[in-house]
């Protein structure tokens, strides 16, 4: 059985993840911001699911996140970055939507040697047609930063964790239900299989630095 850790493991995308991993029987933490909505999500999961609580843009609470993951697991096998929020400016879209991934990966680097890393970002058309830039005043640029730079994040951990022999990849969910948007919530869909295949799949052991779609087919990356 492997150890999977996902961050937003309570809700939406993440839970959705962890839903079908559980399945499998596999131990897994998830880790969230709100204690009681993290163990209704765990007695849903099943036995082999454990929580972390804290909210990952918040030094003190990433650390003990940190530490209740490392007196769960010696080892983890798969990394799933769910965690998430609809951004109301750009502080929040910084210190909350991408450097708790950058820091939680590099933190736990010694668990992670032959492991997997997988960011969930947004549509492969806008990764591949959005520019870089670092503008964030309107909820759609915030959007367009945030998916640029979480590919650029995945690329930089790829290069950082190639010496541990960890593959880091991102992917597109698809469309499916949750609380981060107004039109997430009326989604019917709540199944993200992908998630699953990217986190398992023996076949896709070597591969990394990748933008996988909905699908789990490869999406080339525009220079």
């Amino acid at each position: 059985m492997k150890n999977i850790v996902i961050t937003g493991g309570t809700s939406g995308v993440g839970f959705s993840i962890a839903k079908e991993i559980a399945k499998e029987g596999h131990n897994i933490i998830i880790v969230g911001r709100h204690e009681y909505k993290a163990h209704i999500a765990q007695k849903k999961l099943g036995n082999n699911v454990k929580v972390a609580i804290g909210d990952l843009s918040d030094e003190a609470e990433r650390e003990g996140v940190i530490d209740e993951i490392k007196r769960s697991f010696s080892h983890i096998d798969v990394l799933i970055h769910s965690a998430g929020v609809l951004p109301r400016n750009a502080s929040e879209n910084i210190y909350v939507n991408l450097l708790p991934h950058y820091y939680l990966t590099t933190r736990l680097r010694g668990l992670l040697a032959n492991s997997r890393v997988l960011i969930i970002t947004g549509h492969p058309q806008a990764v591949n047609l959005v520019p870089i830039c670092e503008i964030q005043s309107s909820a759609f640029s915030r959007a367009a930063w945030v998916i640029t730079h979480k590919t650029l994040l995945m690329i930089l951990l790829n290069q950082m964790l190639r010496d541990c022999n960890t593959t880091v990849n991102s992917f597109y969910p698809g469309q499916v239900n949750s609380n981060l948007m107004r039109y997430t919530k009326k989604i019917d869909n709540s199944e993200v299989p992908v998630g699953a295949y990217l986190a398992l799949n023996a076949t896709l052991e070597k591969m990394s630095g990748i933008f996988f779609d909905e699908n789990g087919k490869i999406v080339q990356l525009d220079n």
